[in-house]
């Protein structure tokens, strides 16, 4: 049985033209929260790359798929995440994420967050205190 998945699968690839990169999802939230909105993101952070310090305006909510990568959340300590492993960042929590290994982590990230306005702000590394 296991050899009929990939057959279907090349057969359905066969069958109908090759489709782009999934889209991202918007979802409208309950109408306690007007101005927001539910936005769903596959992010591939590769070996090497790097997202700075940065903010959202609304919560963040991460899934690692494969894969690995460091997290640190402002006044943290940065954190080693696996496969499996999720985490969750307040609204305008600074944080910043990374990958130094040799592999590509795929991550699944929601966020409930204001409809307008950009979705990552960049901001200055927060100081130790």
């Amino acid at each position: 049985m296991r050899r009929a998945v990939p057959l279907l699968l090349a057969l359905s690839m066969i069958a109908s033209p090759a489709l782009a990169d999934p889209p991202d999802i918007h979802v409208d939230v309950p109408n306690g929260a007007k101005g927001m909105e539910v936005y769903v993101h596959e992010r591939d952070i590769g070996p090497g790359e790097k997202a700075d310090w940065h903010i959202h305006h609304g919560t963040e909510i991460g899934y690692v798929i494969s894969g690995a990568f460091n997290l640190q959340i402002a006044g943290g300590p940065i954190r080693h995440l696996v496969q499996g492993d999720s985490f969750q960042i307040d609204r305008d929590t600074p944080h910043r994420a990374y990958n130094d290994g040799t592999g590509t982590a795929a991550l699944l990230l929601t966020y409930l967050r204001d409809k307008s306005g950009p979705l990552a702000i960049p901001v200055p590394a927060p100081t130790v205190r």
